[in-house]
């Protein structure tokens, strides 16, 4: 069972295109790939859920159990290479809007990331889905590979915790992590 890509709520990946698209069009980017990008090669691809963490429930010892959902994201790929991520968060009604478009090290580290899990023996016998795990805290996102049976988190290059692009289980990766924010003066 290879990896699973969830399915966004209706016509998300619709409204991300056209926001993307009408950005593109008005010359509303100020970021050097979406600036320079061709409007008719941009697309998006690899959706994925995003959940978020606070420096509070790492030190509490806390697992994937305290991640909150926080939106969506997408990476823009032009001509098929990544070149930035759109984000969607909930709107006041609910609903999922555009939040932002970023482009940085994480989208190539995603890419990175995705291409090493699918090789990944243990996705044939058990189907993950592919999310994504911010702890703006301490800097690092992670990969998020959610099944019934296990999680594990791919950390994203640059990693707080270092490991980038090794897929570790999720007590492995939180204890390395709440180490790291106990000893590193990441509280103001």
């Amino acid at each position: 069972m290879p990896m699973h890509l969830p399915e966004p709520p209706h016509g998300v990946a619709d409204d991300v295109r056209s926001k993307l698209h009408q950005f593109a069009d008005e010359g509303k980017f100020t970021s050097k790939a979406l600036h320079g990008a061709r409007k008719e090669q941009l697309d998006v691809s690899t959706p994925h859920q995003v959940f978020s963490m606070g420096l509070d429930d790492v030190l509490a010892g806390g697992g994937v159990d305290r991640a909150e959902p926080a939106g969506w994201r997408y990476l823009v790929e032009e001509g098929g290479q990544p070149i930035a991520s759109a984000e969607t968060s909930a709107g006041p009604d609910g609903t999922q809007e555009v939040s932002r478009f970023v482009e940085g090290p994480f989208v190539a580290a995603t890419d990175k990331a995705v291409k090493i899990v699918r090789k990944l023996p243990k996705l044939e016998a058990t189907g993950f889905e592919l999310r994504l795990l911010r702890i703006p805290a301490v800097y690092q996102m992670a990969l998020w590979l959610h099944s019934a049976e296990e999680d594990l988190l791919v950390p994203l290059e640059p990693s707080s915790i270092g490991k980038e692009g090794k897929a570790m289980p999720a007590d492995e990766f939180f204890s390395d992590l709440a180490e790291l924010a106990r000893t590193t003066s990441f509280r103001s």
